[in-house]
């Protein structure tokens, strides 16, 4: 069984500041050089695997900020995987998509899975 790898991660968290967001990133990517406003922060990342902008959206859905980076240059397959990780450095409620972005009919659920103290439980959002 092939292991799925996303294109682009977005997950999530419940923070509100994007200052502490943006330390937990950069320290898990490396560097990253930071263009900062009130309520955006947009970063380039460089890593082994290439180079991608980084997206911090505060209030993006509303006490969640998103977290995009644009192309999966990161060690993580998935949003899920992405989540976890951050989980381990930020104690906030963190949440990401079940399953790879794609269209959904209007009448299907919208579930997402929810990381909050290390326990992750499908929800749904929205």
């Amino acid at each position: 069984m092939t292991k799925i790898r996303y294109p682009d991660l977005e997950i999530y968290i419940k923070a509100p500041e994007l200052d502490l967001v943006a330390d937990a990133i950069t320290a898990m990517l490396g560097a990253v050089s930071w263009s900062k406003t009130p309520s955006l922060y947009q970063g380039l990342a460089i890593t082994d695997q290439g180079n991608s902008a980084v997206i911090l959206q505060s209030k993006a859905y509303k006490a969640f900020t998103s977290i995009w980076l644009k192309a999966n240059i990161s060690t993580w397959d998935t949003d899920l995987d992405f989540a976890l990780a951050l989980s381990a450095k930020l104690p906030s409620e963190i949440r990401c998509s079940i399953d790879s972005w794609q269209e959904q009919a209007a009448d299907a659920p919208d579930l997402w899975w929810r990381i909050l103290d290390g326990v992750q439980k499908q929800v749904q959002w929205g």
